[in-house]
């Protein structure tokens, strides 16, 4: 069994004076977010093997979080730089990569990437389900749980199932 922890960085600070939007930090509103995802991970004994992460500030942010919660070391974290501005392909060329003897992954990213990667490896009719009343899916600090019989170069389209979505608004 193969486990995917799909995540979106907590909620960014828009009125910040970063210089680019690589540089945005977290908002309070997400770095209290990011303590009550991670509280529910670690509740859930939701503990990946490997994580994988943008190296985007806001990202940086919310992967210590997880870290210092979950008692994953931070040394050991994977700072992608293609995860960024990734599409579907290159987040499936990364989980590929992986070797087989890692069964569970976190990959910690940005949207669009990360609500798509759910859609196709899961089908639109598994998270159609998780669509909220304003039509949003995958929001910031949401944390998706993922699992498979495939090995990791072997993801196929809609064969996922989704076991899980965690939202802080609703925890």
């Amino acid at each position: 069994m193969k486990t995917i922890y799909l995540a979106r960085h907590a909620k960014s600070s828009w009125s910040s004076i970063a210089t680019s939007d690589f540089n945005r930090p977290l908002s309070k509103r997400g770095q209290s977010d990011s303590v009550k995802i991670g509280e529910e991970l670690k509740q859930l004994n939701w503990l990946p093997e490997k994580l994988i992460a943008s190296p985007a500030i806001r990202v940086k942010q919310t992967c210590k979080t997880y870290c210092e919660i979950l008692d994953y070391p931070l040394d050991n974290v994977e700072w992608n730089s293609e995860i960024y501005a990734a599409h579907t392909i290159t987040l499936l060329q990364i989980l590929a990569s992986l070797n087989e003897t890692i069964n569970s992954v976190m990959l910690i990213g940005h949207n669009p990437a990360m609500e798509d990667l759910l859609v196709h490896l899961c089908g639109y009719s598994q998270v159609s389900e998780q669509q909220q009343k304003d039509g949003k899916i995958f929001t910031t600090a949401n944390v998706a749980k993922l699992t498979t019989q495939a090995d990791w170069k072997d993801l196929v389209m809609d064969e996922m199932h989704l076991d899980k979505l965690l939202r802080p608004k609703e925890l």
